[in-house]
């Protein structure tokens, strides 16, 4: 559903998006037969105001038809390449309905990602899968010897190949796969059976429910019970996964991010000073900790500063009232800076680090720098809660703590983010991360994980647990947390940063060597060796 290929595209949301990216980048680098397929959002009804394709894309001229409630709606398609390092190229098809031939109620069919309306939502996905599979044909491509499906949403692709193959569900399976990246049932679509018949008329299988669940339309389990093999981005998600559909088995296939987009120019310099190759083989990274010490240091101030002087530029981020402002109010480089970036949802308890406030004073006073920044959709009152409560920190925390805010976030600020941190903060409820791709980004940059034990940390804790901090313990297969876990976990990282300066150097280099095994380069390779077969 989301791709994430440049910041004035509409076309993702978060993680998803971005890794969905990153592979497609890996892919092109390593010269991969890959195909990608998403849809693209016109965000207004407006031609005027509408997001214009024409910038980035190019126009396709072959159309083709789904029926929607008995109507024939055209869907129109964008192409875009992306360009390995070689020269090699990716091509991603990008489908929309926003064309003149069909009604204005079936052009905003692609309006809006992840559209809350339940109705618009299956069309866009029966307009991704069923759409997707006949616009590759239709643009020629026969010889396609996997459909990989990413969540869910694509589940429907499944509908045309039984078409193809005539209801063949052997013939079918032998050419899907899926990957699932929620542990979050809320995460997984569903759909009343009636209204998917309604919608979707005679393409619907005889008896679906034995392939998509008998008492509602689970796009889950759809694509589970169409594919040969199905993956979770984590160890410890593919044991989730099991849990949740014990019927299945999923492979452990860990999430990874393209080395070359997110390891910022200081870094990137002094790695092509140090680790000839790195751009071409990211598992050059393990050779990190040869480099000297202070280079690395100065490489990360580098970016620290950067980021220190857009915070300081903006100082909405800051303070309600700038107007107030005082120099001991701009963030200053040699302050320990700590950043939260992810979506505020309640599983990842972003608010955590606040739960007792006055600890945090005590342990923090005057140590600390702290970078929240989230992005909430103005229905979303769990999230637009969590920014108040931030607000008003803010002011509680002030001359004591520093505190900025960051009402949105985008694929600039986050590079700037885990390339100018010190510490990435990550504290969901174990087992609810997935993975949790940011913190690869920040290793590879030299920051330092301070992390909960779920997702892609326990592993990289089990490789190398000089690479950052978990705090919180495991009994019994169960994460057990006091509740003074974060603050005792903090007090180290306080320390070793202020008075073990030597050690804090040596742990950014394992941090750094995280990244040869923690790239899509990886990800994608285990994708073609353990799924695709080719």
């Amino acid at each position: 559903m989301e791709f994430a290929l440049h910041p004035e595209i509409p076309n993702f949301a978060g993680g998803l998006g971005v890794l969905a990216a990153d592979l497609a980048k890996s892919a092109a680098d390593l010269s991969m037969p890959m195909i990608g397929v998403s849809l693209i959002y016109h965000k207004d009804d407006d031609p005027e105001k509408a997001f214009d394709p024409v910038k980035f894309f190019t126009k396709i001229p072959e159309t083709i038809t789904i029926e929607i409630e008995g109507r024939e709606v055209k869907i129109g398609c964008w192409k875009y390449e992306v360009e390995g390092k070689s020269g090699f190229k990716v091509p991603i098809y990008f489908l929309d309905s926003f064309l003149p031939e069909n009604k204005h109620w079936d052009r905003d069919l692609t309006k809006d990602l992840y559209d809350t309306n339940q109705y618009t939502r299956l069309c866009q996905e029966a307009i991704l899968g069923i759409g997707g599979v006949r616009m590759l044909r239709a643009l020629g491509h026969e010889d396609i010897n996997v459909f990989h499906m990413n969540e869910g949403h694509a589940s429907f692709l499944s509908f045309e190949r039984l078409s193809e193959e005539e209801g063949d569900l052997d013939k079918v399976k032998a050419h899907n796969v899926f990957t699932t990246h929620t542990p979050i049932p809320a995460g997984h679509d569903r759909f009343p059976h009636d209204m998917v018949k309604k919608v979707l008329g005679e393409i619907v299988p005889h008896r679906v429910e034995k392939i998509a669940g008998h008492d509602e339309f689970h796009t889950t389990k759809l694509a589970l019970r169409t594919s040969r093999v199905a993956n979770g981005v984590s160890k410890r998600h593919a044991e989730v996964c099991k849990k949740m559909f014990p019927q299945h088995d999923f492979l452990a296939i860990t999430n990874g991010v393209h080395h070359r987009s997110w390891i910022a120019a200081p870094m990137r310099k002094l790695f092509d000073a140090h680790l000839a190759g790195w751009e071409d083989d990211p598992g050059l990274l393990a050779k990190a900790l040869e480099i000297p010490d202070e280079e690395v240091k100065k490489a990360h101030r580098e970016s620290k500063k950067v980021f220190i002087d857009y915070l300081n530029k903006h100082p909405q981020f800051l303070a309600q009232d700038t107007d107030e402002l005082k120099e001991d109010d701009y963030f200053d480089e040699e302050t320990l800076t700590i950043t939260f970036s992810r979506r505020f949802v309640p599983y990842k308890r972003p608010l955590l680090l606040f739960e007792t406030i006055n600890r945090l004073r005590e342990i923090g006073y005057h140590k600390l720098q702290i970078v929240y920044s989230g992005t909430c959709h103005p229905g979303d009152d769990y999230c637009n809660g969590v920014m108040h409560e931030l607000k008003r920190l803010q002011l509680e925390l002030r001359g004591q703590v520093k505190l900025a805010v960051f009402p949105t976030r985008n694929l600039d600020s986050a590079a700037l983010m885990v390339a100018g941190s010190d510490v990435w903060l990550n504290n969901p409820e174990p087992p609810m991360e997935a993975c949790g791709t940011s913190g690869m980004k920040a290793a590879m940059n030299g920051c330092l994980n301070f992390s909960s034990p779920d997702g892609w940390w326990l592993e990289a804790m089990e490789m190398d647990e000089k690479s950052g901090w978990a705090f919180g313990c495991e009994i019994s297969g169960h994460d057990v947390f006091d509740c003074d876990a974060i603050y005792s976990g903090l007090i180290e990282v306080i320390d070793t940063y202020y008075k073990k300066p030597e050690e804090w150097t040596e742990r950014m280099k394992h941090s750094i060597a995280l990244g040869a095994y923690f790239n899509t380069h990886r990800n994608i390779q285990d994708y073609r060796d353990k799924m695709w077969n080719y």
